[in-house]
């Protein structure tokens, strides 16, 4: 490579390493931008929300091509931005993965009540999560959390969803999240900032749990024997509960 070439890095990263990077590379004249993408097969497909950081002449050189590639909002633009220097863009994206991360626990509880407490069947959960996604809760996580309940087994009989395993990892952002809290001494809140909900730190311990197939039997059965001990009614034989996924 020349001075004023540039590296883009598109994968999720700890900030400190992006500035680490940032540092080495411009010694040698090479420009550093990274660019966090966010969209899954959606965004693939029609394009993604793109959060570049790093040099801001890095980002110059490529702004016109990126808000060609990034998703289009209908009377807001291309959805990209310049975050700002060093990792903010790596920030932004770990960030942005954590409110995700805890949408999706407390879509997993959610579920969980609704199904193991209140006894719905998946076609009434659909339609719950369907009418959810009609108003105010309206996204793409509960638009495809209604959607899993309407997949039948193709090689047996029964819904899919009461065969996952639950059993899932993570990609490592979630769990920087909790750690960054920690060293700011500020609390990992869900989504609202008016509203401490500290359901990040709840999530990534559950994300451990779930990634030991053993533990998360023994969790399993442990819940409905609590359950059964409040007086609550819980199908033995039902499956674990599926944690949702990414």
């Amino acid at each position: 490579m020349e001075p004023g070439d540039t590296i883009i890095d598109g994968g999720n990263e700890w900030y400190e390493n992006t500035e680490r990077r940032i540092h080495e590379v411009s010694e040698k004249g090479l420009l550093y931008l990274w660019m966090g993408m966010s969209g899954g097969e959606e965004g693939a497909r029609n394009g993604p929300s793109l959060m570049p950081g790093g040099s801001y002449q890095a980002y110059t050189n490529i702004q016109d091509i990126l808000k060609k590639v990034a998703a289009q909002v209908k009377n807001d633009g291309p959805c990209v931005t310049y975050i700002g220097e060093g990792g903010l863009g790596n920030f932004m994206k770990m960030v942005h993965n954590r409110i995700e991360f805890g949408d999706m626990q407390l879509i997993s509880e959610a579920y969980d009540v609704l199904k193991n407490v209140g006894g719905l069947s998946n076609q009434e959960l659909t339609e719950i999560f369907a009418e959810w996604n009609r108003g105010e809760l309206e996204s793409f996580l509960i638009e495809i959390t209604a959607d899993i309940f309407r997949v039948k087994d193709e090689h047996g009989d029964g819904d899919l969803v009461d065969k996952i395993l639950d059993k899932t990892r993570m990609k490592g952002t979630e769990k920087w999240t909790v750690q960054q809290a920690v060293e700011l001494t500020v609390s990992a809140i869900t989504s609202d900032i008016s509203t401490p909900i500290p359901r990040t730190p709840i999530g990534v311990e559950l994300r451990f749990q779930s990634e030991s197939e053993s533990e998360v039997v023994l969790t399993s059965d442990s819940s409905r024997s609590r359950r059964s001990d409040v007086g609550i009614s819980t199908p033995l034989e039902s499956e674990p509960t599926p944690t949702c996924r990414e």
